[in-house]
């Protein structure tokens, strides 16, 4: 039996946009959502700062590569006419960024922790119009379906995010601040990526996740 049958409670079809920098990313969430269609359909797949160009129920804005969980974006995507809600889907998870994130015009704040069948129920009550925030299990849920950048080189979603950020200039400290992790977990963290995607610096590492943007 599908979990959209047992799972799902919606009156009706759940619109869905999926956003974030990285076009796997992006995929990769479309993916794991695919399963409780027709409930919950993804009817976009927005990368970067593109504007959604159908009326949606609910954005799932993926913090993926995003320090603070991307609040200007959260800002921005809540502003559209097109969009009744947003709802973030992150790695991190802090009260503070959660509260911030809230007050930023988000309506959900979702943890990648949760299984999909909860992310998919999560969904559909926001587009009922309800607040949501499931932190999830606290630790990262590796699942056959979503995807992130360097994934192939079996980079778990963590050494992934961090090489992201340390790419687009931010130092250990600054991530580590950002992603609420200890600088020696982010040195920890950064040099288990150079290994596994053969760079030896940052501007190999930004050569790097550059070409994952394509």
């Amino acid at each position: 039996m599908g979990p959209m049958t047992t799972t799902l409670a919606a009156s009706r079809t759940v619109r869905v946009a999926v956003a974030n920098d990285f076009d796997l990313v992006v995929a990769g969430v479309a993916t794991l959502l695919a399963p409780f269609s027709p409930g919950l359909e993804v009817t976009e797949l927005i990368v970067g700062r593109d504007e959604i160009t159908e009326p949606v129920d609910v954005v799932l804005f993926d913090t993926y590569g995003r320090a603070e969980m991307g609040l200007d974006r959260v800002r921005q995507l809540r502003n559209m006419r097109s969009v009744n809600r947003v709802a973030v889907y992150t790695l991190s998870w802090d009260e503070e960024l959660v509260g911030a994130a809230l007050r930023s015009g988000a309506d959900a704040v979702l943890s990648k922790t949760l299984p999909a069948s909860q992310l998919a129920a999560a969904l559909t009550r926001v587009a009922e119009g309800q607040s949501v925030v499931e932190p999830g299990t606290g630790r990262p849920a590796r699942t056959r379906d979503r995807l992130w950048p360097g994934r192939d080189h079996d980079l778990t979603e963590r050494e992934s995010e961090v090489l992201a950020l340390v790419a687009g200039g931010l130092s250990n400290v600054e991530v580590g601040q950002l992603l609420h992790l200890g600088v020696n977990t982010v040195k920890t963290h950064l040099r288990n990526a150079y290994r596994k995607v053969g760079v030896k610096n940052r501007a190999q590492a930004a050569a790097y996740v550059l070409r994952q943007r394509s």
